[in-house]
């Protein structure tokens, strides 16, 4: 059985848990498991669809900052 396979399964069986124990008890792990799995802007890479346009010039200076350059 595949990835996407058993998450449907699991969601599946989720929503039909009716006791407040149970789901007390998911959330739980859910916590837990946030605490030591690591969030996805802390990946490296992870912001690499995020530029969508950089400008030729760049790196070149900008006008409003020439007073400041030496």
């Amino acid at each position: 059985m595949n990835t996407d396979a058993i998450k449907i399964e699991l969601i599946d069986w989720i929503t039909r848990l009716s006791d407040q124990y149970s789901i007390n008890k998911l959330l739980s792990l859910k916590k837990e498991l946030n605490k030591t799995a690591k969030i996805e802007s802390e990946i490296f890479g992870s912001g690499k669809h995020l530029i969508e346009y950089i400008s030729d010039d760049f790196n070149e200076p900008i006008d409003d900052f020439k007073e400041y350059q030496k």
